[in-house]
C-alpha cells in the first residue's frame, strides 16, 4: 500500500510522536519541521490501519521501490531518507529515538546508501522481460528537486533553484546542516543533497500548478481553451500593470508552505464583482502564486544572509512565458528559465551515470541554448512592489492571525 504525499490522514500519529518528543527536537534531528507528510507518520498510519507489520518487512520510498524490483535489493537513498522524518542528518543514520518514538521498529529501514551509486543489477527476471542484459546496474538517483538542481548545474551557495510543478520550491545547495532555532521558527526543510558532501535548504508551496489545476476544473476548461486565456493575459498585462489593484488571490489551496507551514490555511481570493471574467480569476491566481514565493525568496534571503540575484527555473513553469516574466517583475529578479525536458529525469541520468564511471560533476549542465531570461521591468516592479508590501502582506498576515485563532493555535 502507498499514500500520496499530500495525504493528511496520519495527523495523529503525527501528534502521537510530538507528544512523545519536543517538536524542536525532532527538527534539531532530522533538519525538518515535523509534518504529517513526512514517510514516518505514514508508515505509522499503515501499520494502524491496514494490516501488522510482519518480520522481514520493509519500508522504500517509491523510487527506492522500483529499484528493488529491478535488482532484488532492499536499499534506502540518502537525500530521499531525509525526507522520511526518521533520518538523523547529522550522523547520517536511522535515529532509534525518534523511530521508537513513532511506535515503530528499527528494522524496518533498509540500509542507506548515495544518490547515483549501484546497489545491484538487474534480476534475470526483469532481463528477460525488458531485454536489458543482466550487467545492467541499477542505482536510486534521489529526491526530485535535488536531481533538478544537478540537470541545470546549480552547485554554489549563491544559486538559487525554483522548481515548478503541482508544487512549487525553493532550493539552495549548502555545505552544513542548518538546524538552530531560526531556521525551526521559519519551518524550511534542510535535506541531504544527491551530491557526495553537500546539504540542501528546501522549501514547498503546496499549490502551484495545483492551483492552476483548479482554476482549469474551476471553470471546465480544456488545455487549448486555457492556453489561450493565458495569451489573453499577456495581451492585457501592460494595461493590467497600468491599473490600479483588481485583486489577490492567496493560494493556501492545500495549507500553506513557510513561514506559516500548516495544513488547516485556506485559500481566500478578494476583488471579484459582477464585472469579473474568468481571466481575471486567473491573473489574481498567477500574481498570488508570485507574491508567495516572493514571501518565500524574501525569507530565504534573511535565513542565509544571501541576496539571490538570480533565480533559475525548472518545470511547467518554463513553457509559461507570461507567467516567468511576472515572477520577474514581483520577485524584482532576473528569471532564467532552464527549458530541459523532463529537467528530474535529466539530473537522475546524470547521477545514475556515476554508478558506471561517469562523474556528474564533470558532465555539462543547462546549455545556453536551452535558457531563456526574463528581466524585472521597472514600472511593473513599482506596481507589484506596493501590492506586495500594501497589500498582499497585511492581508496575508491578517488572515493567518484570523486561522490561528480559529484553529487555536498561538
Amino acid at each position: 500500500p502507498a499514500l500520496t504525499w499530500y495525504d493528511t490522514r496520519p495527523k495523529q500519529q503525527l501528534e502521537n510522536i510530538i507528544s512523545a518528543m519536543d517538536i524542536e527536537h525532532i527538527y534539531e534531528i532530522t533538519g525538518i519541521p515535523a509534518h504529517s507528510n513526512y514517510s514516518i507518520n505514514k508508515i505509522k498510519w499503515l501499520q494502524d490501519n491496514i494490516s501488522s507489520v510482519h518480520e522481514g518487512w520493509k519500508w522504500l520510498c517509491l523510487a527506492e521501490y522500483i529499484a528493488f524490483k529491478l535488482s532484488g535489493v532492499k536499499r534506502s537513498e540518502y537525500s530521499l531518507a531525509s525526507r522520511t522524518m526518521a533520518l538523523n542528518i547529522t550522523d547520517m543514520n536511522w535515529d532509534e529515538q525518534l523511530i521508537h518514538a513513532a511506535e515503530l521498529s528499527p528494522s524496518l529501514f533498509s540500509p542507506l546508501v548515495q544518490a547515483g551509486v549501484a546497489i545491484g543489477t538487474v534480476t534475470s527476471d526483469v532481463s528477460e522481460l525488458t531485454g536489458l542484459t543482466t550487467h545492467t546496474h541499477v542505482a536510486i538517483a534521489g529526491h526530485d528537486h535535488m536531481c533538478g538542481s544537478v540537470a541545470v548545474g546549480l552547485t554554489r551557495e549563491d544559486q538559487i533553484l525554483n522548481s515548478t510543478g503541482t508544487t512549487e520550491g525553493l532550493l539552495v545547495v549548502t555545505e552544513s546542516v542548518n538546524n538552530s532555532g531560526r531556521f525551526f521558527r521559519a519551518r524550511v526543510s534542510n535535506g541531504v543533497h544527491v551530491l557526495p558532501g553537500l546539504h540542501s535548504l528546501y522549501a514547498s508551496l503546496p499549490s502551484a500548478g495545483y492551483a492552476i489545476e483548479w482554476f482549469r476544473n474551476l471553470f471546465e476548461l480544456d488545455m487549448s481553451a486555457f492556453l489561450r486565456m493565458v495569451d489573453t493575459l499577456r495581451n492585457e498585462q501592460d494595461m493590467a500593470v497600468a491599473s490600479a489593484l483588481d485583486g489577490i488571490f492567496i493560494p493556501h489551496l492545500r495549507g500553506s508552505g513557510p513561514p506559516d507551514r500548516n495544513t488547516w490555511s485556506r485559500a481566500l481570493i478578494y476583488g471579484l464583482d459582477d464585472k469579473s471574467r474568468p481571466q481575471d480569476v486567473l491573473r489574481f491566481v498567477f500574481q498570488g502564486l508570485c507574491f508567495e514565493l516572493r514571501n518565500l525568496l524574501d525569507l530565504y534571503e534573511t535565513l542565509t544572509g544571501n541576496n539571490y540575484p538570480v533565480v533559475n527555473v525548472i518545470g511547467a513553469a518554463c513553457k509559461n512565458p507570461y507567467w516567468l516574466q511576472l515572477k520577474a517583475n514581483i520577485l524584482n529578479r532576473e528569471i532564467v528559465a532552464c527549458n530541459v525536458n523532463e529537467a528530474v529525469s535529466k539530473g537522475a541520468a546524470m547521477l545514475a551515470a556515476k554508478a558506471v564511471g561517469v562523474e556528474v560533476e564533470c558532465l555539462p549542465g543547462t546549455s545556453e541554448e536551452q535558457t531563456r531570461r526574463y528581466l524585472p521591468e521597472s514600472d511593473a516592479v513599482t506596481h507589484y512592489q506596493a501590492i506586495y508590501t500594501q497589500v498582499y502582506k497585511p492581508l496575508y498576515e491578517s488572515k493567518m492571525r484570523t486561522e490561528r485563532l480559529c484553529n487555536g493555535v498561538n
